[in-house]
């Protein structure tokens, strides 16, 4: 079989076991994909860790991987003013808790807070002194992905 056959082949089993609603089809499926996944722990980590980032998506309401999160700070304009370590640093020191189960992962609060001083912190500036800046940052942050109507979505704020 070429790659397309052997795609299209996966999909229909996929598809079957999905409709099937049945356990044992379920656990079979599961279990292949657990050898598929231990064979690319050992073979491919780099790509079953960013898999694996992918399905703790399940977890949340709000949620980016890091390679997401890092393909939408370094595009803002103009820039955030952290690094993702400078900003898990500072949060640490105000004793921020950096994940909020199911509304948010650390890396969405991350490229929230990032593109709200993007794009406001000069407004901000204007009625928050700078030592104040950072929590008022965080909190309006968090106030977008706890929504209780949950109207923001990252995901789809930003196009991944």
């Amino acid at each position: 079989m070429d790659a397309q056959e052997l795609k299209q082949k996966y999909m229909n089993l996929y598809e079957y076991m999905a409709m099937s609603k049945k356990p044992k089809n379920m656990k079979v499926f599961g279990d292949v994909m657990t050898e598929m996944f231990d064979w690319l722990v050992v073979n491919k980590r780099e790509a079953a860790e960013e898999w694996l980032m992918k399905l703790e998506s399940i977890k949340w309401k709000n949620y980016l991987t890091p390679g997401e999160a890092e393909a939408i700070v370094s595009g803002m304009n103009p820039r955030a003013p952290w690094t993702r370590d400078q900003w898990r640093s500072a949060m640490t020191q105000h004793g921020f808790q950096l994940e909020k189960e199911p509304c948010y992962n650390r890396c969405a609060l991350w490229a929230t807070m990032s593109m709200i001083m993007s794009d406001s912190s000069a407004t901000l500036m204007k009625y928050i002194n700078n030592a104040e800046l950072f929590k008022a940052v965080h909190d309006l942050a968090v106030d977008k992905l706890t929504d209780k109507d949950e109207m923001f979505d990252i995901r789809a704020y930003f196009g991944v």
